[in-house]
């Protein structure tokens, strides 16, 4: 006689094709009432959690041809795309106005929350990147004005960091630069978040909590790495005790910092005197300090400060160095944009003057639309939307995307599209952005609400970094046996 747990197993397995039919049959009939067409779908071999393109994903991502996959799915299907993720229906698009009605038009029908916060709510805590609604709006009115006032204000505070880094450059020789503008912008970051530098180009000026900070932030995202690759599967991980470990001991660090700077503002507060603490960093706005200032949630204040370290961790450490990585094995790019520095004189380097370079604001946006980083970004439906193409024979038809439905928009590939930038798309060719105004078409920080609050100052630190190279340097080459760009896929470069 069968065993009642092997009878409901048997119940599952029977109503579970029944149940996908029903829902093809209701988002069929769905699609036609809404005027729209049925996207392209992935052939699956596993079409229930599309474990067969989920298995593909993972080797793309260990091979470093991530963008080989995009790039195959694309050509094969379209520039939009249906897939099963994990039993989930999921739009992968590259299309810019897709984008855009995710993004902007329609931006309130999708969020952020439902895919990333069980994930990354144990090590980040709820802010800015994994929030929606009253309470994503509160982190961003309280960031955004921070960003806006220090990114004209801090180039001197910057340039402490970045002295010593050009001091660490060996002179006619071979020098790997991707370690040292790590460390460049771990200090600078650490500094203008915390208020307190890793100082990992100058260890012994550093304190030892501070010194700690990335390499317990870099272990707990580790663990927050391996939970998101594995998606539903993500209590299969393992190091349950080692990851909430390494998240407790980054939480205690950070929260070290915020009791302290809560208590020297109340100290500041009894005796009336604002300067207690203004020597402490020579930056003149902290992220730490502006966010004690405006509130006395403690917590609150953690979460948003992991908020903006995450992406701040590497991310413009690595837009740097993919940057120089191109300028090395194009050496007349350099040669152009050093005799553009050389025509400014001694005038002093500020913001406005590094915004008025026509031709290193061309070689940043070139940098950044072939080997951006940031090359994709998820979001969950919320409310039904349609999009305006990816249905059809052609995929011109508008399509209509459901609540829990999951959203891809692999924005690196659409700025490699020829159908935009013309056939030579895949080269480093600066004059292409001469009078081409940006759009939808190019966005390395996203667009609409959600763009990176720190979009200016990441922009302003690295036209800095590349004006001081050229300053000190005549010439960049390539000393790599390897010419191609290898991908990575990572949270963070200290894994």
């Amino acid at each position: 006689m069968p065993t009642p747990s092997f009878t409901l197993i048997l119940l599952i397995a029977c109503c579970y094709p029944i149940y996908q039919l029903w829902k093809s049959i209701s988002y069929r009939w769905a699609v036609r009432k809404a005027g729209c067409s049925l996207p392209k779908r992935y052939k699956h071999i596993a079409p229930f959690w599309g474990l067969d393109l989920v298995k593909k994903r993972v080797e793309s991502m260990k091979l470093g041809n991530k963008l080989a996959l995009d790039n195959y799915l694309f050509s094969t299907y379209g520039k939009t795309v249906q897939t099963n993720s994990w039993g989930t229906k999921q739009y992968v698009t590259m299309d810019p106005q897709n984008i855009q009605t995710i993004c902007a038009t329609h931006v309130d029908k999708f969020g952020a929350a439902p895919l990333n916060s069980a994930i990354s709510q144990p090590f980040l805590g709820d802010g800015i990147m994994n929030t929606d609604g009253a309470q994503w709006k509160r982190s961003r009115n309280l960031l955004n004005p921070v960003f806006a006032r220090s990114q004209i204000a801090e180039l001197s505070s910057f340039e402490v960091h970045l002295n010593r880094l050009i001091e660490m450059i060996p002179l006619d020789t071979t020098v790997d630069m991707q370690p040292l503008f790590k460390m460049l912008f771990l200090d600078a970051n650490t500094e203008f978040i915390f208020g307190k530098s890793a100082n990992s180009l100058a260890p012994e000026t550093s304190s030892p909590i501070a010194r700690r900070l990335p390499t317990t932030f870099d272990a707990a995202l580790r663990g927050m790495r391996r939970r998101f690759i594995l998606g539903k599967l993500g209590f299969l991980a393992g190091g349950n005790k080692e990851y909430a470990r390494n998240c407790r001991e980054t939480h205690e660090i950070v929260d070290s910092f915020v009791d302290e700077e809560c208590e020297l503002q109340k100290l500041e507060r009894e005796k009336g005197d604002q300067n207690l603490n203004s020597q402490t960093t020579p930056y003149n706005y902290v992220l730490l300090k502006e966010l004690v200032r405006t509130t006395d949630d403690r917590k609150f204040v953690r979460n948003e400060l992991m908020n903006v370290f995450f992406p701040a961790r590497d991310t413009a450490a690595t837009m740097t160095g993919n940057i120089v990585f191109l300028l090395a094995r194009h050496p007349k790019v350099w040669d152009t944009l050093r005799e553009e520095f050389l025509s400014i004189g001694d005038r002093h380097l500020n913001f406005e003057l590094l915004k008025s370079m026509k031709y290193l604001q061309a070689v940043m946006n070139e940098g950044l639309r072939i080997l951006n980083p940031v090359a994709r970004s998820w979001k969950t439906c919320l409310e039904a939307c349609v999009l305006p193409h990816g249905g059809g024979p052609t995929g011109k038809d508008p399509i209509l995307v459901q609540p829990g439905d999951q959203v891809d928009m692999a924005f690196g590939a659409l700025h490699i599209d020829p159908d935009i930038w013309g056939e030579d798309a895949l080269e480093f060719k600066p004059e292409r952005w001469a009078g081409l105004k940006q759009s939808w078409n190019f966005i390395p920080f996203l667009g609409g609400r959600r763009i990176c609050p720190a979009q200016q100052n990441i922009l302003t630190d690295m036209s800095y970094v590349l004006v001081r190279l050229m300053q000190r340097f005549k010439t960049c080459r390539n000393r790599d046996d390897c010419m191609e760009y290898v991908e990575e896929f990572v949270f963070t470069k200290g894994e």
